[in-house]
């Protein structure tokens, strides 16, 4: 009898392997933390090789750390970084680092697209805005930068993916070249209109069709793996935001979700149709299933959890990012604000040139302060993405279900009920994007039977509602919003 589904959670800094049985229950979970690789300010690589060593140890310690038989897995879902660009070869080999999501290093060529008039019809196409953050401009930038690339790529030898399309291939040992429509709908060289990369696209960004992966359902047939001598299927694979959004079961149009990962990134179902945002937002794919394509509108925030991380790795003033809540606590000071820009910033702003701050600096500020400005500044983030989206998709009220290792910190959830003035959602699996793929890839196989039943599934733990006046609120968010457009006139080198 086949009683769990094996999620692959591969994030920005960490791989996780999650175990779920029939009633959403996370049975086991195993973690490991890979080598984030900074060459200089705003370059952000990873090993492409460790990340994938990583999934299997942490398939490997999970299954043997809950004591479970393999043969009784139903079958493996796959969700991941989004964005996150891997050049490799037939054999599976990385070919360069990868290139992170978060990373800049191919600003210089977005720049040349935009100077050459390409934003227009980039954007019509793919919901998308020429940026670094998006995985043509990286393409782009390995071939330019790697001769050993560019010869390979001539040769017909060297093959694309992100990081799903990665695992998928090295799973499989080569016999799985695919991703999913909502992985490729992030790349910039797929129409979201069409359900197909783009022949203009792809000559806009001089890529090849021949390098990029087949495109499949999120819930699909994607070949099998071997653990243990076991044969088992791999059901699904999506972005690890949709994933979330299919987690809260926010199957219907207009429902919404926010994830506080090492980005904070908020999602509205828009249904069939796709939202062309005209005020910052990116449209993009949520799910393809039995071959329907649902949209949603985005905001991107680049920096929350990874601000946390910056706490403890850089300033040293936490141990473990659990302390913030207590920490902020503490703290007597409203008056901090810290804009955590440090690779720039996202919706609304799309700046890749602002860099971050803190304004408020008295004698007496401690790091409980600075420890409670960081928690609000992801609040902030948030509230600057919903404020659009609000105005875009006419949302009148709003009850916002929340996901992601920040949102087990009650301070950050308290004060984004406040500033946004609305009730906050804490689901009881908070496991929310791995359990949307899980949900997927049970779909697929009949695991878990219909939409009815994962409704029942995905219960709320805890609620957060609004306690501080809309005049304190507008005076706290007034602030914020002055220091941002601070940080956005004293940049690097001005």
């Amino acid at each position: 009898m086949k009683k769990y589904i094996l999620t692959i959670d591969q994030g920005t800094t960490s791989t996780r392997a999650i175990l779920f049985d029939k009633m959403a229950n996370t049975v086991g979970m195993y973690q490991m933390e890979f080598t984030q690789i900074c060459l200089k300010s705003g370059y952000v690589e990873h090993n492409a090789n460790e990340i994938y060593e990583t999934v299997l140890e942490c398939i490997k310690n999970v299954i043997n750390n809950s004591h479970i038989d393999v043969k009784e897995i139903d079958s493996i879902a796959i969700t991941n970084q989004r964005e996150t660009t891997v050049m490799f070869d037939t054999k599976g080999n990385p070919l360069a680092n990868a290139i992170c999501w978060q990373s800049r290093q191919s600003q210089d060529i977005c720049e040349e697209l935009i100077e050459a008039g390409y934003e227009d019809i980039i954007f019509k196409k793919t919901g998308l805005h020429i940026n670094p953050y998006f995985s043509a401009s990286k393409i782009m930038y390995l071939l330019r930068h790697n001769p050993s690339i560019k010869e390979m790529y001539d040769k017909g030898q060297a093959l694309f993916g992100t990081i799903d399309t990665y695992i998928l291939y090295r799973l499989t040992n080569g016999r799985s070249f695919m991703t999913d429509a909502t992985n490729a709908s992030r790349t910039m060289l797929f129409n979201i209109h069409t359900g197909d990369y783009d022949d203009e696209l792809l000559n806009i960004f001089n890529i090849k069709r021949s390098i990029l992966p087949r495109v499949m359902n999120s819930s699909d047939d994607f070949g099998y793996t071997i653990i243990d001598g076991v044969q088992i299927p791999i059901c699904s694979m999506i972005g690890d935001q949709q994933a979330s959004l299919f987690g809260h079961c926010a199957f219907n149009s207009g429902d919404i979700k926010n994830t506080y990962g090492t980005g904070c990134f908020m999602l509205l179902n828009t249904g069939y149709n796709p939202v062309m945002s005209k005020k910052g937002l990116l449209t993009t794919i949520a799910s393809k299933i039995d071959g329907k394509i649902t949209y949603a509108l985005e905001g991107s925030v680049f920096i929350a959890g990874a601000a946390i991380k910056w706490l403890r790795d850089s300033l040293k003033i936490i141990n473990e990012s659990k302390e913030t809540c207590d920490r902020a606590l503490k703290s007597k000071n409203n008056d901090l604000v810290l804009v955590p820009a440090f690779v720039g910033m996202g919706t609304p702003y799309w700046d890749n040139d602002v860099r971050g701050a803190m304004f408020g600096l008295t004698l007496d500020t401690n790091q409980d302060d600075i420890v409670k400005a960081t928690l609000e500044s992801i609040a902030y983030e948030s509230l600057d993405v919903f404020e659009v989206m609000a105005d875009e998709a006419h949302l009148n009220s709003l009850s916002l279900s929340v996901d992601g290792g920040a949102s087990a910190n009650d301070y950050l959830l308290q004060f984004q009920a406040d500033i946004m003035q609305s009730v906050i959602k804490r689901p009881r699996q908070v496991e929310t994007t791995a359990l949307g793929a899980c949900f997927m890839s049970g779909l697929y196989t009949g695991f878990f039977k219909d939409y009815d039943e994962l409704r029942r599934l995905n219960q709320t733990q805890k609620m957060f509602y609004p306690i501080s006046s809309a005049e304190e609120i507008k005076k706290k968010y007034s602030r914020w919003k002055l220091a941002v457009e601070a940080c956005r006139v004293f940049k690097p080198g001005n």
